[in-house]
């Protein structure tokens, strides 16, 4: 793609963005090798199948862009926020996202013996707010199918996020927060995550306040 014609597309997206007129960008398909994405803000950019092999996307903000089977063969991507995009069947190859352990870039790091802690939102009768059919606050051991696809952001298995996750996302402190302990073995963590996984066996520890501590 032309620079001129590349930085125009950035310029109207900015604006789209920001509800100052201007146009989201579509560059499906669109020949982006070796292109200057440094800095730029493409949120929600629809970039399915382009190829980007080599493309300079340091420090980008792809968050929720479609890059579906996109090209990003030794593309540079570091210190880009890929949190949410869509990157199924996307190469990666090369890139500083080849073969991430994406439960330790959102913080969820385990002890030697796999075990790691995360939470979870209820409701305030303790059941799941996207599926209720699991009762979180009478049981204690939990035990689900869960989808192996780490292309896909929200399917079904126990869903834990981060603490921050649970914080940023229900500013209604009337849900109730739990921790869990889990193996990292059972675990299902989307590419780009943006603080929440699935499991498929979890271990309830105990009601925590907002401020993300065990209640007593």
């Amino acid at each position: 793609m032309d620079s001129n014609k590349l930085s125009e597309i950035i310029r109207e997206h900015k604006k789209w963005l920001t509800g100052d007129g201007g146009q989201r960008a579509n560059m499906r398909g669109a020949n982006m090798q070796r292109a200057n994405m440094r800095g730029a803000n493409m949120q929600g950019a629809n970039m399915r199948g382009a190829d980007m092999r080599g493309a300079d996307m340091r420090d980008a903000n792809m968050r929720g862009a479609d890059m579906q089977s996109a090209n990003m063969q030794s593309a540079d991507m570091q210190g880009a926020n890929m949190r949410g995009a869509n990157m199924r069947g996307a190469d990666m190859q090369g890139t500083i996202l080849d073969g991430i352990n994406w439960l330790a870039y959102i913080g969820i790091v385990p002890n030697k013996s796999g075990t790691a802690y995360a939470y979870k939102v209820t409701t305030a009768n303790g059941t799941g707010i996207a599926y209720s059919g699991i009762d979180y606050l009478n049981n204690d051991k939990f035990e689900e199918a869960v989808d192996t696809d780490v292309y896909t952001h929200c399917s079904h298995g126990i869903n834990l996020a981060t603490f921050s996750w649970c914080l940023n996302s229900f500013t209604d402190k009337s849900y109730r927060l739990f921790m869990f302990k889990f193996n990292v073995k059972d675990a299902v963590c989307p590419v780009a995550s943006d603080g929440k996984f699935r499991v498929s066996k979890c271990t309830k520890v105990g009601e925590c306040d907002w401020t993300g501590n065990l209640k007593n």
